[in-house]
């Protein structure tokens, strides 16, 4: 039963820009599969992309409406029409663009509007301003950190934090974790991320190669990932590649077997370009039972306990980095017990019964605020 009563299933239309492979696109998916079942939804996307094949599985209505050029309404007039037809308790949307495109319908409409654009940790370059604009038509602004509800100001009695979940799931099929690497083994260090802007893989390459010319131990560095910059990155790091100290293995949309294979989960990125929100990667990695190091970057030390679960480090510093992984190889203890501490801090507080009773929350919040307004 919905809030306050409400006899029918509670409708819940997401809107996205696309589902491609990234976080966003992963906790959209996890969450629409994952609603209790007195929770009806549907996924209107600008883009289609891996993810939709899980979304279409699990049997959830999915719109995909590419513009064909870039000031299209046809996909706004699209939506509308969607909006009226399927009249939802709540439109929860995750990219800017659709958000903006919804506000008409929603506020003529009385439909309350979920703006859950806010996954990074600092405010873009661009686009700020017509994101402000848009959530103030907002009912509720959800942000997958403190740091980015922060960054735009919102308002304690409308901004909440929803922090993303790991789905354990992913762990069934995946292989064993590999032993300690013995001696004369290399030592593998992995990295997953999307290769573009903020994420920071020169100062890990960087690091490498200072590793790797130190001669004390054999290292191996895994970057797992795709974006604008792969092929630059494979270029920078030609010589690393050749002699096997760094990879770019296919990523796909699960990695998790690249981690489990892993000693050490590296985040590297620059908060001068745009600051982490709620790492999708770091969870896994704490999910994996592998110690973090990661830049001090946005939301990264609300999810990482610096000394505990792992090490915080000042960004764009490829000897800082360099110095954590060398103490990390050296002290296997160390990274038993920050694995430790990081695997039970996701089962225990970045679960997906957690985040859905959140979303729920939000949802029954939004709807109420809006029966008062109206």
């Amino acid at each position: 039963m919905g809030p306050q009563g409400q006899q029918h299933p509670v409708r819940v239309l997401h809107l996205t820009y696309t589902l491609a492979n990234g976080g966003l696109e992963r906790q959209l998916s996890l969450l629409a599969r994952k609603l209790p079942s007195d929770y009806q939804c549907r996924i209107w996307s600008l883009e289609g992309g891996p993810h939709a094949d899980a979304v279409l599985a699990a049997g959830i209505p999915l719109t995909v409406r590419p513009r064909r050029a870039r000031f299209d309404v046809l996909p706004a007039v699209d939506l509308w029409r969607l909006i009226r037809m399927w009249r939802p308790d709540v439109v929860h949307a995750w990219h800017w663009l659709p958000a903006a495109a919804a506000v008409p319908a929603c506020v003529a409409m009385g439909i309350p509007l979920i703006d859950g654009s806010i996954r990074m940790g600092s405010v873009p370059q661009s686009f700020g301003r017509p994101r402000r604009g848009i959530m103030r038509f907002a009912t509720l602004v959800v942000a997958n950190s403190s740091a980015g509800l922060a960054a735009w100001r919102i308002r304690s009695d409308k901004g909440r934090v929803i922090y993303n979940a790991f789905d354990e799931e992913r762990l069934l099929g995946a292989l064993p974790r590999r032993p300690a690497a013995a001696d004369g083994d290399p030592f593998t260090v992995v990295m997953v991320a999307r290769m573009a802007p903020p994420k920071d893989y020169t100062t890990l390459i960087q690091a490498a190669r200072l590793l790797a010319q130190s001669g004390a131990a054999r290292w191996r560095f895994l970057l797992v990932g795709d974006g604008p910059e792969r092929q630059a990155l494979k270029a920078e790091s030609v010589d690393l590649v050749s002699s096997g100290v760094v990879a770019f293995p296919a990523g796909g949309t699960e990695v998790v077997d690249h981690i489990r294979g892993s000693g050490v989960g590296l985040l590297m990125s620059d908060p001068a370009v745009l600051a982490e929100g709620c790492s999708n990667s770091i969870m896994e990695y704490m999910a994996c039972g592998l110690p973090v190091v990661c830049a001090d970057s946005g939301g990264c030390r609300e999810i990482v306990r610096d000394g505990v679960s792992g090490y915080m480090i000042p960004p764009r510093d490829p000897v800082a980095l360099a110095g954590k992984l060398t103490y990390l190889r050296e002290h296997p203890e160390v990274r038993a017990s920050m694995g430790a501490a990081g695997r039970a801090r996701i089962a225990r507080e970045f679960t997906v019964p957690r985040m859905v009773d959140d979303y729920v929350k939000a949802y029954e919040s939004s709807i109420v605020r809006r029966r008062r307004t109206t």
